[in-house]
């Protein structure tokens, strides 16, 4: 009796062990959880770049005592085992989140945590597109901008110079005849294409943002391949809605877009655009951001008037519009948007683009065809309603000389910066004239007499001039020989308080035909 007495409360006191040593291992043992961080929500990278991340482990007990394992993942494949990622960057992406698992080997229990990456080809980035003309073919180059924090206002700027990247990334020639190029963009936030602008070999050809492969033909998306008559583009613009290539007549053939999702949808048709039972000159499109305006000003030579072509939605895009103005503010000796009289445009470009509030600041030089004087012309325009056509109205015109620059026989090129003011920055208020080899400025804020900015070695002619970049602190120049520069246009430089020459390229890029600085997602470009 006492043994059978014994044995039981033998088996009563294992039962109650294993009963508190299951209950301890479910409620008594807190789990040491890892909370798995990163200095950063985001980084950036380009192709065949080695990255290396070094995320943070914190222990909810210690981590002492620890026996882990980790994997990263991404895009659904492991790319390392090791505790710190180094990896070479092998695709491209947007925003593509990198996880990383961290294994307890103990509990089995993996924690995760994650960085987004942007990840790019060598070529995605901010860079000076230069389109060029040598031995009779036309040559796409890249030339890469650098910025580093050196401490100054603006940090220290290099280049790098990639030389007729087409034929560097598809492996055949470009084409022949240059004329410009366009970087347009697509509705879901990509990296801009590039449209060439070409009369010879394949024509005009557009390209990835990414890295400038081949993408489509502009000859390929007529509808039902008809091409217009004699067809030898010689401008573009393509809005959120509708491109419109302009002919070397000045005929303007239009595409409306299937979607605003892709860059290229939907097919041109080989009529010519129509405004009050005329053809269209668009000979002078006015290159500028639409965003806030739903359209672009235009300028209709054989008229000698400014109108606008609709970007408001898919069924008005297109369409053309004349500016509503209001005579009563108009002083009796300016020229009229709708009539410019004996006025001639030389040049019209914008400086201002007040995002939200929609309206822009465009400046044009003017010729008097009968007394021939320059006229600085300044007029801001409203954003297109549906109800009522878009509005413009005057805010300064004034006589300017221009004699030192303009004479007859020199090579002109005209360049309005766009106006940014930050800060203690006053912006750059300024619209550039070449002659020749000389670089000319003058300051519309302070209206003085124009001055020389700038002289380039003899021999050279300037043919084209780009100051797209970001905050317009930075003018690229192209020359007929082939060299390439970049001058500051900080207000420190235009007063001579630092050095203007920033960049003078070494290669020989050919007769530079045309620059666009590559922005790359919108700056105020897209929509």
């Amino acid at each position: 009796m006492k043994i059978r007495y014994i044995l039981f409360l033998l088996v009563m006191i294992l039962g109650m062990s294993s009963c508190y040593d299951d209950k301890g291992n479910y409620s008594y043992d807190p789990k040491n959880d890892i909370t798995v961080t990163f200095d950063a929500s985001y980084f950036e990278a380009v192709l065949g770049e080695t990255v290396k991340l070094s995320p943070k482990l914190t222990f909810a007990i210690d981590s002492n005592d620890v026996d882990l394992s980790y994997e990263w993942i991404f895009l659904g494949r492991k790319i390392s085992d090791q505790r710190n990622l180094e990896w070479v960057v092998d695709t491209v992406v947007n925003y593509q989140s990198i996880y990383m698992n961290v294994i307890d080997n103990r509990t089995g229990v993996a924690y995760s945590g994650g960085i987004s990456a942007l990840l790019t080809s060598p070529y995605a980035k901010e860079a000076w597109v230069v389109l060029a003309k040598q031995n009779g073919k036309s040559v796409l180059s890249y030339i890469r901008e650098k910025n580093e924090d050196d401490g100054s206002d603006y940090g220290k700027f290099t280049y790098e110079d990639v030389p007729d990247i087409y034929r560097l990334v598809n492996d055949e020639e470009l084409g022949s005849e240059p004329v410009r190029v366009l970087e347009h963009f697509a509705g879901g936030g990509d990296l801009g294409n590039f449209w060439v602008l070409q009369n010879g070999g394949q024509g005009c050809v557009d390209l990835s943002g990414q890295d400038f492969t081949k993408d489509v033909l502009l000859n390929n998306i007529f509808l039902d391949g008809n091409l217009p008559t004699d067809f030898k583009p010689i401008d573009m613009i393509d809005m959120k809605w509708l491109t419109c290539v302009v002919n070397h007549d000045g005929k303007v053939y239009t595409r409306k877009k299937l979607t605003d999702q892709l860059y290229n949808s939907g097919y041109f048709i080989d009529r010519p655009l129509i405004f009050e039972g005329e053809e269209v000159d668009g000979s002078r499109f006015v290159l500028a951001p639409f965003a806030g305006l739903d359209f672009t000003v235009m300028y209709d030579k054989v008229n000698n008037r400014f109108l606008a072509i609709s970007d408001l939605s898919k069924e008005v895009a297109g369409k053309v519009f004349k500016f509503a103005v209001d005579e009563s503010a108009y002083a009796p000796d300016f020229a009229r948007l709708n009539d410019l009289g004996t006025m001639e445009v030389l040049h019209t470009g914008y400086y201002e683009v007040n995002e939200g509030r929609g309206d822009q600041g465009y400046y044009s030089i003017l010729r008097d065809r009968t007394t021939g004087n320059y006229y600085t012309h300044d007029f801001r325009v409203n954003e297109m309603k549906e109800s009522a056509n878009p509005s413009a109205f005057p805010v300064l015109q004034r006589q300017i000389d221009l004699s030192q620059v303009i004479n007859g026989t020199s090579k002109n090129v005209f360049n309005v910066l766009r106006s940014w003011v930050f800060g203690k920055d006053f912006g750059t208020p300024y619209v550039l004239i070449s002659k020749d080899n000389e670089l000319w400025l003058y300051d519309r804020d302070a209206k003085l007499p124009v001055e020389k900015y700038y002289e380039f070695p003899q021999g050279q002619i300037i043919t084209a001039i780009d100051s797209e970049c970001v905050g317009s602190r930075r003018v690229a120049i192209g020359m007929q020989s082939g060299e390439f520069y970049v001058l500051d246009l900080t207000r420190k430089a235009v007063n001579g308080q630092k050095e203007k020459l920033l960049y003078a390229s070494t290669h020989d890029f050919g007769e530079i035909v045309h620059i666009r600085y590559k922005v790359g997602y919108g700056n105020s470009w897209s929509f």
